[in-house]
């Protein structure tokens, strides 16, 4: 499986290819900055620009178009407020991927929640094998510390792209191998194939920098935000089958929930 910031490659757009879709009128009352944004905004919503894709440098932007650096940036700058193209220091800027919205009423898994948007998910497996576990893991499932359990450490990807990295746990008799992970994709497609219910989930999240492994995996640089999600899945009888920390991409991924207040269940009247 390609994976394009692991090995170094990245979809570079070509140069030819961007002049057709982004040109600028000097004569025009619409200012050149304003021109150069709109232009690859409508390329980006057509498809002419593919999410991912490594946009020419400012510099080359400029001398293509016969105006100044600054009015390029000026430009990006105004897409990367939209949130339409992300900015790496020492890599340049990158056509965004639209923000999977995940709610958190449902309890999916990755490779479910991929396939419901249209895309194709994939993983990277960076270690599957039985390992001791520490204090809060075996808190988790109710074991001694240093009992063996399974871990199942993935990077996990959305059409071939690095989004997020699963750090998952699981009692050490589940009867699962490596090779059927590989072949199913979707962990709790298997353990449901296995005959493990998965009821319900107990969830918390947070903000964490990338350190520098995260950073690499992820292509991304060291102190970006990820969203950290922690997660232990219950089957029948709320038996823990799962304990997993996920780190996201917080620039793909968006969390959203519907509240609504218990007064007015209660039939409470306020103000």
């Amino acid at each position: 499986m390609k994976l394009q910031h692991i090995s170094g490659e990245r979809k570079t757009v070509d140069p030819e290819k961007f002049l057709k879709v982004v040109s600028v009128n000097k004569n025009s009352f619409v200012p050149i900055y304003r021109q150069i944004a709109n232009a690859i905004r409508h390329a980006i919503t057509k498809g002419h620009l593919k999410p991912g894709e490594l946009l020419p440098s400012e510099r080359e932007i400029a001398a293509a178009l016969g105006v100044a650096k600054m009015t390029v940036r000026q430009a990006l700058l105004e897409l990367k407020r939209e949130g339409l193209v992300h900015r790496h220091r020492g890599l340049g800027t990158f056509v965004a991927f639209p923000k999977f919205e995940h709610r958190l009423s449902s309890l999916v898994s990755f490779s479910e929640d991929i396939r419901s948007r249209g895309m194709n998910p994939g993983s990277r497996i960076l270690f599957f094998g039985h390992v001791s576990s520490d204090g809060t893991v075996a808190a988790h499932f109710g074991i001694r510390e240093g009992e063996l359990v399974l871990r199942i450490h993935r990077l996990r990807l959305a059409d071939e792209q690095p989004v997020g990295i699963h750090d998952a746990y699981l009692p050490r008799d589940i009867p699962i191998s490596r090779e059927e992970l590989e072949e199913k994709e979707s962990l709790y497609a298997l353990l449901e194939e296995k005959g493990f219910r998965l009821v319900e989930a107990e969830e918390t999240i947070e903000a964490v920098p990338a350190d520098l492994m995260q950073a690499e995996l992820l292509g991304l640089s060291v102190g970006h935000p990820l969203l950290k999600v922690v997660r232990t899945v219950f089957s029948i009888g709320r038996k823990p089958i799962e304990y997993v920390t996920a780190l996201y991409r917080s620039d793909l991924y968006r969390y959203s929930t519907r509240l609504r207040r218990e007064s007015l269940d209660r039939g409470e009247v306020g103000c």
